[in-house]
């Protein structure tokens, strides 16, 4: 099964010179989203305490993999979403504006994999990873379905890539 099959092209969106990777039929059909989860899960090279997800595609994926390597959860969300008092922050640069993620800082050194949907400027994935290491965790890889290809020599592992 080709998983590239099940991700849609929208160009000009969400704004004109973008090419955004709809990831919406590859949910969709039960075994394709199987097969990602497991190609994702693959790509690990540790037994985690925790996936941690980027809000918010970012957490479909690290819930279905927590399920299946049968670990917990954590969260990084966008700024405002996270009751705790007890917060770290990064802001960073979008393909189109800036944007800041949050975290609970409730790490004890546990080991950690960081996932999200699409890797593109990496500048969401940079931030989560100094927000991780921020919060305590010890980051041990870093993991995403679809890499578009605009980043060269990275060190973000990835299921489906574009050149």
């Amino acid at each position: 099964m080709n998983l590239k099959e099940y991700i849609d092209a929208i160009p000009d969106f969400p704004e004109k010179g973008i090419l955004y990777r709809d990831i919406q039929p590859l949910l969709a059909d039960p075994k394709a989203f199987q097969l990602a989860v497991e190609k994702l899960a693959g790509l690990i090279t540790c037994t985690p305490d925790y996936i941690i997800g980027i809000d918010s595609r970012g957490f479909i994926f690290a819930t279905a993999i927590a399920m299946h390597l049968g670990c917990g959860i954590k969260l990084i969300r966008k700024k405002g979403k996270l009751p705790n008092k007890e917060l770290v922050s990064a802001t960073y640069n979008l393909e189109y504006g800036t944007d800041t993620l949050e975290m609970n800082r409730m790490g004890n050194q546990e080991k950690v994999v960081l996932v999200d949907d699409v890797l593109a400027t990496g500048g969401t994935i940079k931030a989560a990873e100094e927000l991780v290491i921020k919060a305590g965790y010890y980051l041990k890889d870093t993991i995403c379905l679809i890499d578009i290809g605009i980043v060269s020599d990275t060190h973000i592992k990835s299921v489906i890539k574009y050149d």
